[in-house]
């Protein structure tokens, strides 16, 4: 399987984070008061996105046309000519109305050879769910081949293991802009206003899930509906996730996890991000973008009226 996070054109891998190494281990370390030139760079996201129209000798494709990186000259997709491109460092750039006030950015970087990009910022505040200590980030990412709207996005992570969930739906905490319209930044960060509200439903949410006691029996047959198998018999994926709640799981002895949904959701989320790819870059982008990140969710959605 290829891996997924970009080489920038001098052989690095397209990543870079501040702070502490991220849990997966990718990227070139920063500190804390890089410039959003230097982040660009570090990154990988210093290229700029352009385009051309479709020709092949004298056929002209009309309404469509080729997106590449100016730097290495890839093509990279083929479009809508209403397509609204988002340059790389726009996403770096969004972070500067809140660096310096109540966010700042911890990671950022670039997938599939430049297709994909974003940028992760911590935010102040935490949830402490019995101890167990969990902090609210940030997120910007888009996409130039139409894969992935652009997107601000609140998530968590938990701070013993690195798990990483979105945050729940209510409130405001995902705006999406379609490429067919154009990239505010302004106007996507006006709605983010509420970030403190979705804070406390997301705390609200772990809370309630950390006070459903899930016995053994009743985590094999939930697993069962979630996979569609039965409790006797669950799948690979499933089995593995009942063992990461019944004792492997990271922070799994904590109050908060021990015999409780939010244990469960916690192995759901540690499988996901630690063990669904075969490399670490893929389970990056599985665990932030792919089935991964839409299937946790689901889960904890599940378990509230389990």
């Amino acid at each position: 399987m290829a891996h997924e996070l970009a080489t920038t054109i001098d052989g690095r891998t397209a990543m870079a984070y501040a702070g502490e190494t991220p849990w997966h281990g990718l990227g070139q370390k920063l500190d804390s008061n890089a410039t959003i030139a230097d982040w660009a760079h570090a990154a990988g996201l210093d290229y700029n996105l352009e385009t051309c129209d479709v020709i092949n000798g004298d056929i002209h494709v009309a309404g469509k046309k080729i997106i590449y990186r100016d730097d290495t000259k890839l093509g990279l997709s083929i479009v809508s000519d209403k397509y609204k491109v988002v340059q790389p460092t726009q996403v770096l750039e969004f972070f500067e109305r809140y660096v310096g006030g109540f966010a700042q950015i911890e990671t950022a970087g670039v997938l599939y050879e430049g297709r994909r990009y974003w940028a992760l910022a911590k935010l102040d505040g935490e949830i402490n769910v019995a101890g167990d200590i969990t902090k609210p980030y940030l997120m910007l990412a888009s996409s130039c081949d139409g894969s992935l709207a652009t997107q601000a996005r609140l998530t968590t992570v938990r701070v013993v293991c690195n798990n990483t969930l979105q945050m729940a739906n209510q409130g405001k905490a995902n705006v999406l802009v379609r490429h067919t319209s154009k990239f505010d930044a302004d106007s996507v960060g006006d709605k983010l206003e509420s970030i403190s509200e979705s804070l406390k439903l997301q705390a609200q949410m772990m809370k309630k899930l950390a006070k459903i006691k899930m016995d053994e029996a009743k985590a094999r047959a939930f697993l069962a509906k979630m996979f569609g198998t039965t409790s006797d018999a669950l799948n690979r994926q499933a089995t593995r996730i009942y063992e990461l709640f019944d004792g492997q799981a990271i922070g799994s002895d904590q109050d908060s996890s021990k015999g409780t949904a939010y244990g469960l959701l916690q192995a759901a989320t540690q499988y996901y991000d630690w063990e669904g790819g075969r490399i670490q870059s893929n389970r990056l982008q599985h665990a932030w973008f792919g089935d991964g990140a839409d299937f946790k969710m689901q889960i904890a959605d599940e378990l509230l009226t389990a």
